[in-house]
């Protein structure tokens, strides 16, 4: 699981922040119960099948790499706001019908991958993550992508493929978003 977790961040990151990850050690939860909160960077809690974050992850304030992913997550506590330095946050298939809002307060955020889920858009607040560079919200439904996401110029990449968006949705967000290399799949006459 952790190998799996690893080389999934190293499609998202740049050779230099890989090589710095690659140095992490993954902690479980079960490790996190004895390990000193100022020295876990990455934190894996990937299909533990839970329905909510456990209270312990508030502790360790330096983590940079947290996977949530592959749970029954509905919603995410406040205190993942105060976890400042997460680079990369896992939370692809979980059971998320509205976009967290404590994802916003996550200042040095670069990767959220956030797939499977099934809100239907981004609140305007998701333009606070200006060190954002890639969004795979792949087989989420959008409908609506906030204006703030214009302001964000280190963007590079949206994956958004598993959803029919129509020519103009696609174009109208080309359009919007010219330096972002956003992965639809082929356009079809829905969601226009």
């Amino acid at each position: 699981m952790k190998n799996s977790f690893v080389l999934l961040l190293s499609l998202a990151l740049s050779s230099v922040a890989f090589a710095q990850l690659d140095t992490l050690r993954v902690y479980t939860l079960k490790e996190l119960e004895s390990a000193n909160p100022d020295s876990v960077f990455s934190i894996s809690l990937a299909r533990e099948k839970l329905t909510e974050v456990p209270a312990i992850i508030a502790r360790f304030t330096y983590v940079k790499v947290l996977d949530l992913g592959k749970n029954k997550l509905t919603e995410l506590p406040s205190f993942i706001g105060d976890l400042k330095f997460i680079e990369i946050l896992d939370l692809s298939k979980n059971e998320m019908s509205i976009f967290p809002n404590e994802i916003c307060r996550l200042s040095n955020l670069t990767t959220l991958i956030i797939n499977r889920n099934s809100f239907d858009e981004i609140p305007e607040c998701f333009g606070f993550c200006t060190k954002v560079e890639m969004i795979d919200l792949w087989e989420v439904p959008i409908a609506h992508f906030p204006q703030s996401m214009d302001q964000l110029k280190s963007l590079k990449m949206i994956e958004i493929q598993g959803v029919k968006y129509g020519p103009s949705f696609q174009e109208a967000l080309r359009k919007r978003l010219p330096w972002v290399d956003i992965h639809f799949d082929s356009p079809c006459d829905c969601m226009e």
